[in-house]
């Protein structure tokens, strides 16, 4: 681009091609006309490669429909949208855009979302950017898998920095986010934070009942959150309704570290010192532990049975060279009440030989 374009009385360019738009430093403007769109990548534009241009005064900044592959580089998009209805997004993501990277875009004061990444786009990268200060989330994943936001500054949101609704395998790693939470909800599934610095604020688990009756009332599964820190005024992790939680090696500096509301979470290398039962649930304290099953001639023992043994419920199954390698939950704070106690003690299983065993005796070889 030789110079910035617009006001545009409603769009303002469309990409039909593979082709590299470079803005060369220039902006593109439009007149806040509804509907309108800043730059467009159609189906057909997959694999272009857009960078260093602005994006304002559109109701969609950037909006990729249906593309692949496409490229964002050095792209700010901000001031989009109708702020007084709370209509408009940044970077739009929409039919199905999949595999595209978002790499150093700047996305801020957007009257709704900041990046919007809808239904089935699966597997972008939003990397290295700035997303803060949207009308309502900075980010919002939306029925779709395997994308992934890294390396990023997330600041203060209308509502959450990071929302992820009924999404699955949706990565965030590295990344800085301040003044408003990480929203898991949902039917949102093997949801990973890993290495993130949370500051005046925490991460949210919540169980939400859908307008669409087939899908009906979910909670999130399987979410781990590894290393980093949370720093807030409120609970580090909270969590209504959520299943299989683990919550690794992360520093909890808040007022409460842990709330738990018909929920259950695993703390490896957490102290669990400030639980809030804001319901039913448990807090599980474990440490991760490998141990071989071996027979009293010191020959391994294949797909060994570790079950609980007050309940009778499988934990593990070692594997062909009889080793297990996994948690073992060695206390535990119950709710409602708070009350802390030992975890029940093991039973090891195979072929009719039994062993019960505490948790600390699970390590090295373990004889049947």
């Amino acid at each position: 681009m030789p110079a910035d374009l617009g006001p545009c009385p409603e769009h303002g360019l469309r990409v039909r091609r593979a082709v590299l738009l470079d803005g060369d430093g220039h902006v593109v403007r439009g007149s806040g006309a509804p509907g309108s769109r800043g730059i467009q990548v159609d189906g057909q534009g997959s694999g272009a490669r857009i960078r260093d241009v602005a994006v304002t005064g559109f109701e969609r900044g950037l909006r990729l429909v249906k593309v692949e592959r496409v490229r964002l580089e050095g792209v700010a998009a901000h001031d989009n949208g109708d702020v007084r209805r709370k209509v408009g997004y940044g970077i739009d993501l929409a039919g199905g855009a999949s595999r595209n990277v978002l790499e150093r875009v700047q996305v801020f004061r957007n009257a709704d979302e900041g990046i919007h990444v809808g239904s089935a786009a699966h597997e972008n990268r939003i990397v290295d950017s700035e997303v803060h200060d949207n009308g309502r989330e900075n980010v919002y994943l939306l029925r779709n898998h395997g994308n992934v936001l890294a390396r990023s500054t997330i600041g203060s949101a209308g509502s959450a920095a990071v929302y992820v609704k009924h999404a699955a395998r949706t990565l965030l790693e590295g990344n800085t986010i301040t003044g408003a939470p990480v929203h898991v909800r949902g039917d949102s599934r093997d949801t990973r934070l890993v290495d993130n610095v949370l500051r005046d604020t925490g991460v949210v688990l919540q169980r939400y009942r859908d307008k669409d009756a087939k899908i009906g009332l979910r909670a999130p599964a399987a979410t781990r959150i590894e290393g980093g820190r949370i720093a807030g005024p409120g609970a580090c992790v909270r969590l209504e309704g959520a299943t299989a939680t683990v919550v690794e090696n992360v520093v909890l500096s808040c007022p409460e570290q842990i709330s738990v509301d018909e929920a259950v979470v695993v703390l490896v290398g957490v102290p669990p010192d400030k639980v809030r039962c804001a319901g039913t649930g448990r807090v599980e304290s474990a440490r991760r532990v490998q141990a071989r099953f071996v027979d009293a001639d010191g020959r391994p023992l294949a797909r060994v049975e570790l079950r609980g043994a007050d309940d009778g419920v499988v934990l593990g199954v070692g594997d062909a060279n009889g080793i297990y390698a996994g948690l073992v939950v060695e206390s535990l704070v119950e709710c409602p009440g708070g009350r802390s106690r030992a975890a029940q003690p093991l039973m090891v299983r195979f072929e009719g030989r039994e062993r019960k065993l505490t948790p600390a005796e699970l390590h090295g070889d373990v004889r049947l």
